[in-house]
């Protein structure tokens, strides 16, 4: 689960030793990435703006809702975000990141460091059990250099 290797977007360095901090959430004061920490939004985020996409600081119910950075997707491909809760309701959900084939990377409170699961690992646990569905970055601009 820890092996990031998996992982068919490349993750770098400074992505890979983050530990989970519920405070840094997207627009959190004077948050700087994930310097100190990140949670499930925040570490996905810097993930995806790594690899160039323009994405403003959205909370779960907020990235769900929006249409114009985002579109909702089919199926989950490389790049979407993936959002799963305990219950249909986009608020609060926990966010993740498609890697790959049925491969999610996600920061949560519970595993404390960044994990890649497939979906299905995923949705075992309670808390991950509902598949609210999958948001595709629509903007991209040049990728910062690995």
């Amino acid at each position: 689960m820890l092996d990031l290797s998996r992982s068919a977007i490349a993750i770098p360095v400074v992505l890979r030793d983050v530990r989970y901090n519920a405070d840094h959430f997207p627009g959190a004061p004077k948050l700087l990435g994930v310097e100190g920490g990140a949670n499930c939004q925040q570490y996905a985020y810097a993930l995806l703006r790594h690899h160039g996409f323009v994405l403003p600081d959205l909370r779960s119910k907020e990235l769900w809702l929006d249409s114009e950075h985002t579109a909702v997707a089919e199926r989950m491909e490389p790049f979407d975000l993936v959002l799963v809760h305990d219950n249909p309701d986009s608020w609060g959900a926990h966010v993740g990141l498609c890697v790959g084939a049925d491969l999610v990377l996600h920061l949560s409170k519970t595993i404390s460091v960044p994990a890649i699961e497939t979906l299905a690992e995923l949705q075992r646990r309670d808390a991950y059990s509902h598949l609210i569905g999958y948001k595709r970055p629509l903007r991209r601009v040049a990728a910062e250099p690995s």
